[in-house]
């Protein structure tokens, strides 16, 4: 069923995300949505002192504007800390 008439062939597919770092981003992203949920817009403005737009970007989970640094700097301003773990990707022989 298609109500809205959309020709799903013209759809282009979507890329894997394979890099470490923007799966990193995108994991940090993704938590940081999960804080902001239930929050007001105005409020996470306030705390975070963000532009509505890259609110806007956190929120559609556009991670290209962002450096890991910084999305960890909004977790400081929203009273939250990031703890990283690091494990090797393969063994070393």
């Amino acid at each position: 069923m298609n109500p809205y008439n959309v020709d799903y062939s013209k759809f282009k597919v979507s890329k894997k995300i394979t890099d470490h770092k923007d799966l990193l981003k995108l994991h940090l992203l993704a938590r940081l949505n999960e804080i902001i949920f239930e929050m007001e817009t105005q409020e996470i403005l306030e705390l975070t002192k963000l532009d509505k737009s890259d609110l806007s970007r956190i929120r559609c989970s556009d991670f290209s504007r962002f450096s890991i640094d910084r999305i960890i700097g909004l977790f400081n301003c929203l009273g939250y800390k990031a703890e990283i773990l690091i494990k090797p990707l393969k063994k070393v022989s």
